[in-house]
């Protein structure tokens, strides 16, 4: 077996809000969209959020916490400072070899973007 992709499901509590946040906002692009779940993607990162009203697994909205490596964020985190993401963590070197930073959707779930120095 050869393991080609994979997809994060954020659960979240108002699937239109968190849509319009992570277009809008956080810079994702709609894949697709169902009555309830929708994919999105940065680039190579694919996510898929699921809705209140989707007849799949539930999980607590806000209980997402996942890591996307970039070739750059400082740019990337001005803009979307300027767009009024839900900042959690500064951008900062780290002493774990990586600039990075957290930012929040509505829920409470949270991305880390970063790259390694």
């Amino acid at each position: 077996m050869k393991a080609l992709s994979t997809s994060v499901v954020i659960h979240v509590s108002d699937l239109d809000r968190a849509l319009n946040y992570y277009k809008d906002t956080l810079g994702f692009r709609e894949d697709f969209k169902l009555e309830a779940y929708a994919g999105l993607e940065l680039d190579n990162v694919f996510i898929h959020l699921s809705g209140p009203a989707n007849p799949g697994r539930k999980k607590t909205p806000g209980s997402a916490h996942f890591c996307i490596e970039c070739d750059e964020v400082d740019d990337y985190f001005d803009t979307i400072s300027k767009k009024g993401a839900f900042i959690d963590v500064p951008l900062e070197d780290r002493f774990y070899g990586m600039r990075d930073f957290a930012v929040n959707d509505h829920d409470g779930n949270t991305l880390v973007f970063g790259k390694a120095l």
